[in-house]
């Protein structure tokens, strides 16, 4: 059984104090912005229509027809060389920030994507810091010089730097001051992912770096999730003054063993004023739908929002892990959204209506 504990109190102070405790669901869709218009206005709806409050992408490359998608090709911000910006993608996330924002749903941006570091994709810090690639299939490669290379760590900070100073044309402000369309800046998704730690201060160095620009501005730096519930709940997370979100990835959906992180890792973030959002986990095969209807109902137990990965057009029916409105799936996790909304959850999220 979870435990519930006190939630946490984001105190807004004026004559009184007024303590938020509230739940809510979201979903990834890492390369919705390069699909065709229909399809993700489509998308968009269809998490609309289940009160979804986040949506969560990633700054890398997207190959035309991802997972069967409509999706074009784009290139990463630094495909040609490291330090080269080619901003077509943030463009591309600027416009998707617009069809989100007037759904009511705000967007987590993940600033890159360790398995583009020469495992399912090969970026411009492959060539540069001559990393190891694999298949990813038959193994995850050891990227330590990206995250232990002085030049390497210095050259990450000025992409982090170049996007959170992106001019949005279509909001008229620097992404860093865009609170009203985006809720997190996560540092990577799940950086040194599938490898020994090898660089214990890196996730909180960034986390300064990227709030050195933010300044007070209201947006959230996420830690970007790890590969399974222990890699996502390191103790160091905690202790970084600079880290807000502690993003918890898994997809071992037992109920138990979601139970026994979940529930301490609640108990340290309310000591530490921190959040935990759920933001991976998903279900694939003959039983795909009663297994999402279980761990749902175990995460809206937990009162800690959730983000299910993930939803496109089309899905994959048993497949794997996408989820269309097609499929028996999507009732459950809309049907599911719907019922978090109305929770009153473990921790204040003034940010999410």
């Amino acid at each position: 059984m979870f435990t519930r504990l006190i939630p946490f109190a984001l105190c807004l102070i004026s004559l009184a104090s007024v303590c938020l405790a509230n739940d809510f669901a979201g979903a990834n869709s890492y390369f919705l912005f390069a699909v065709s218009d229909s399809d993700r206005l489509d998308v968009l709806d269809a998490m609309q229509s289940a009160n979804m409050k986040l949506l969560r992408v990633f700054i890398s490359i997207v190959e035309a027809g991802t997972k069967g998608s409509s999706a074009v090709a784009v290139n990463d911000l630094e495909t040609v060389a490291v330090g080269n910006y080619d901003d077509t993608i943030l463009h591309l996330i600027d416009n998707l920030a617009v069809e989100a924002h007037a759904r009511d749903i705000k967007l987590v941006i993940a600033m890159h994507d360790r398995y583009s570091l020469g495992c399912w994709a090969t970026d411009a810090y492959v060539a540069k810091y001559n990393l190891p690639t694999t298949n990813c299939e038959d193994g995850v490669p050891d990227s330590s010089i990206f995250y232990t290379n002085s030049n390497a760590i210095a050259d990450f900070d000025n992409r982090l730097r170049h996007i959170l100073n992106f001019q949005s044309p279509n909001f008229g402000v620097p992404w860093h001051q865009l609170s009203d369309a985006i809720f997190a800046f996560e540092v990577e998704n799940e950086a040194m992912g599938h490898m020994d730690i090898v660089a214990p201060s890196w996730w909180c160095d960034r986390a300064t770096t990227i709030r050195d620009v933010l300044g007070t501005w209201g947006i959230q730096i996420s830690t970007g999730g790890g590969t399974d519930l222990p890699t996502s709940l390191q103790s160091q997370f905690f202790s970084c003054s600079d880290l807000q979100i502690i993003a918890l990835h898994d997809y071992n959906l037992d109920p138990s063993y979601v139970a026994s992180h979940v529930d301490p890792g609640k108990s340290q973030a309310l000591a530490s004023g921190k959040r935990l959002l759920y933001e991976e986990f998903g279900a694939l095969g003959s039983d795909k739908q009663s297994q999402i209807s279980t761990v749902v109902s175990t995460l809206i137990s937990t009162g800690v929002p959730w983000m299910y990965w993930e939803i496109t057009k089309p899905g994959a029916g048993s497949s794997n892990y996408e989820v269309w409105t097609d499929e028996p799936s999507w009732s459950t996790l809309q049907s599911a959204s719907l019922t978090t909304n109305q929770q009153g959850g473990e921790f204040g999220w003034p940010e999410i209506d």
